[in-house]
């Protein structure tokens, strides 16, 4: 079987470019590889995004060109980060054309990950109690580029501990006026770190938020777009609009940068049947926490590391409110702050190209080149299981929130 391209020209798929110029189409400028995490890890020209744009304008001339295998083989290469279509002076995504390709035709890989992530309620608690059982054991036999030995970096890491807190929040900043806020918790926070959550309506409470009843909230569907899974995909975003609507439309928190991507994505998916007015409220409605501290003031309690590093994720917002209010709250004491690295996790490419995965992820930690008993803080519930998997012995990771007493 072979794949069809006909219908999967970049000019027609990738959709409208940044100035609103329709048709674009890739002109194999490079300006992607600057950005691209897999080829700077890598300096490997078919891992790039424009490689792939390349192959995928030539499928649409010659449809019999590449192999349904040799496609499925382009579409797993791929950590659907973003960081492309950011870049792309036409706007064009590569992320959007990558998960085209794998909804087309899904491999076991793919299939796997939906099972993975459907079941994340019952697999991540469980793998975080393993976890816990397995921290510290040295398990000869697993190669590091093994698949095998990438699930156990995961398991270890959903069962390491939280950081220690060491910052208090004082004197809030009582922005919040009493309007009615609810916490987005993700995957992570919801099934494995557990304590994210309360933290976050502490937080919200002390910034003077009115906190709703928890909604049932599922997961935000991207780390199944990426995967090409569609139909599962809308069923979580219909269920997450429902969520929203019963609880009486209050505003959605998020500490997870890329929860709050899958959740603003929900606004420009045409299949979503919002309510009058409600397709431009969806987006207004969500903020990210850090965003709302404003001018609360964070003092640093005794037994504080020397030194703290701060990884941006890749899907973080373009002023990245994380890493400003981290920047602000602890001063010095931050050492080093990410703006290109990725942490390699990837999603489905866990499974498809474990190798590349953690040449990414070592690439990320060669940047920060930590010393033992410095911590590494970040604003994503996947990059926090993909650097505490990976990290040097010696080095703490965690969410930002953990360090907030």
């Amino acid at each position: 079987m072979l794949l069809d391209c006909r219908d999967m020209d970049p000019a027609k798929t990738l959709g409208v470019t940044k100035a609103g110029r329709k048709n674009a189409q890739c002109v194999l400028c490079g300006v992607c590889l600057a950005v691209c995490p897999l080829f700077r890890a890598t300096g490997k020209e078919e891992l790039s995004p424009r490689a792939k744009l390349f192959l995928l304008a030539r499928l649409g001339q010659d449809p019999q060109s590449l192999s349904e295998r040799a496609a499925s083989k382009l579409a797993s290469l791929c950590l659907c980060c973003g960081r492309c279509e950011a870049a792309c002076p036409h706007g064009l995504s590569v992320t959007k054309a990558v998960s085209l390709i794998r909804a087309a035709h899904p491999d076991f890989s793919t299939r796997l990950w939906k099972a993975l992530m459907q079941k994340a309620n019952v697999l991540m608690p469980a793998a975080a109690f393993t976890g816990a059982a397995l921290s510290g054991l040295k398990l000869p036999g697993l190669s590091n580029k093994a698949a095998p030995g990438v699930f156990l970096d995961k398991l270890t890491a959903l069962g390491k501990k939280e950081l220690r807190p060491w910052l208090t929040a004082k004197d809030f900043d009582a922005c919040g006026h009493g309007d009615r806020a609810v916490v987005f918790p993700g995957c992570v926070a919801a099934h494995a770190r557990t304590g994210w959550t309360p933290k976050a309506n502490a937080l919200l409470t002390g910034l003077g938020f009115e906190l709703g009843q928890a909604p049932d909230f599922a997961c935000c569907g991207l780390p199944l777009s990426q995967a090409g899974l569609r139909k599962e995909t809308l069923a979580l975003q219909r269920k997450n609009l429902e969520a929203w609507r019963s609880a009486g439309r209050p505003l959605i928190i998020t500490f997870c940068a890329s929860c709050q991507t899958g959740l603003l994505a929900m606004a420009e998916e045409p299949e979503l049947k919002f309510e009058p007015g409600e397709r431009e409220a969806w987006p207004a409605a969500i903020r990210p926490l850090s965003g709302l501290f404003g001018k609360t003031r964070f003092e640093v309690q005794e037994g504080a590391p020397d030194g703290v590093h701060y990884h941006r994720p890749c899907h973080a917002p373009g002023q990245d409110p994380d890493g400003d209010w981290l920047e602000r709250a602890i001063g010095k004491r931050l050492l080093k702050r990410s703006e290109k690295e990725c942490c390699g996790l990837g999603g489905v490419l866990q499974l498809s190209a474990p190798e590349l995965s953690k040449e990414v992820a070592n690439a990320c930690w060669d940047f920060f080149s930590p010393r033992k008993g410095t911590q590494l803080v970040t604003g994503c519930g996947g990059c926090v299981l993909q650097l505490a998997g990976t990290s040097p012995k010696g080095v703490q990771v965690g969410h930002w929130l953990e360090i907030i007493a």
